[in-house]
């Protein structure tokens, strides 16, 4: 098995994100790092080259893995449902941290981020191509479904189930649910506001902001 010097990535998209992506593939030790995007003439993005995803079966063929770095879950998904064949890897930095038995738990799922400062407790069931910004907590006992966004600072207390492609904004704060039989759940495809502090289930679909958090509006 080469190590992260020898190993390839490729890095879906060309916004901020994705070079905070860069940041933790570099701190990995990677050294052969193309962006995949569309839009630059000169083919390159901040120093690394950039390719269109007509280039995909050919870096597949020379052994890249690939990692999504676009924040948008619904974005993120469409292009993991596109290109289900490739090596989707987690990326982890070293500065995470992880409760017994978590961070080998990720590791059997793909597509995962995990950026500077995150902590991971214990219990904690994770899918994949979920983004966990810099900063953020979970607390034990949660599940965490596919393509799900928690954003830096947020902290999600113990007891809570974040459905698939839930957004949690920046700082806020999910608070425990009773049990760990009678979680505290963010409905599939809801954003919760930056600085909200959920203290009830949210259902599918909505956007709630606000100390306590109520809703705005639906998410569509």
């Amino acid at each position: 098995m080469p190590n992260n010097k020898t190993k390839k990535i490729g890095i879906f998209g060309t916004s901020g994100f994705s070079r905070e992506v860069l940041d933790i593939c570099v701190d990995l030790g990677y050294k052969n790092i193309i962006f995949i995007g569309y839009g630059n003439q000169e083919k390159e993005y901040f120093g690394y080259p950039l390719v269109e995803e007509g280039s995909l079966h050919e870096l597949k063929s020379d052994n890249y893995a690939f990692i999504i770095g676009i924040g948008d879950n619904k974005i993120r998904k469409k292009i993991a449902d596109k290109y289900q064949n490739l090596q989707y890897i987690n990326i982890i930095h070293p500065s995470a941290s992880f409760g017994d038995k978590q961070k080998s738990k990720i590791e059997e799922k793909r597509g995962n981020i995990i950026t500077a400062g995150v902590r991971i407790t214990n219990n904690i069931q994770v899918g994949n191509f979920g983004i966990f910004n810099l900063n953020c907590t979970v607390g034990h006992d949660c599940i965490i479904d596919d393509f799900v966004n928690i954003s830096p600072g947020a902290n999600v207390s113990g007891n809570v189930r974040l459905s698939e492609g839930s957004y949690i904004g920046t700082n806020a704060t999910i608070i425990q649910g009773k049990s760990i039989m009678e979680k505290l759940t963010i409905g599939r495809g809801s954003v919760v506001g930056a600085g909200a502090v959920v203290t009830k289930p949210v259902p599918d679909n909505i956007v709630v902001v606000g100390t306590p958090a109520k809703q705005i509006n639906e998410y569509v």
